[in-house]
């Protein structure tokens, strides 16, 4: 069976957790760190579950927007910050307002 990397991304104060958990983890990585990690697991064509905070899943990384395209072989998801859980927003809660035709709608 093929090993899956678990690997998180993001916030310090997160990264313990996933630490704990058997996570490899890169507390208060960047933008260009979470390039880097993604653009070697799709060149080597490696399994993964990446965790990314909400920092890095809204930036304009263009690794990320490989990633989410191809699908399969790495899975990623992200988690809010911990101190404002209440903020998190995801691209599936975009994708569902415009399905629903409520873009540009703020309610």
């Amino acid at each position: 069976m093929e090993h899956t990397r678990q690997v998180f991304l993001g916030d310090a104060a997160l990264a313990t957790g996933f630490r704990l958990a058997g996570f490899e983890v890169f507390p208060d990585a960047d933008v260009a760190q979470m390039e880097r990690l993604l653009e070697q697991l799709t060149a080597t064509r490696a399994h993964a579950f990446v965790v990314i905070d909400s920092r890095l899943a809204e930036s304009d990384s263009h690794q990320l927007a490989d990633v989410r395209r191809e699908g399969g072989r790495i899975l990623l998801t992200q988690v809010p910050p911990l101190t404002h859980p209440e903020a998190m927003h995801s691209s599936v809660d975009d994708r569902i307002r415009q399905l629903l035709g409520l873009e540009g709608d703020d309610t």
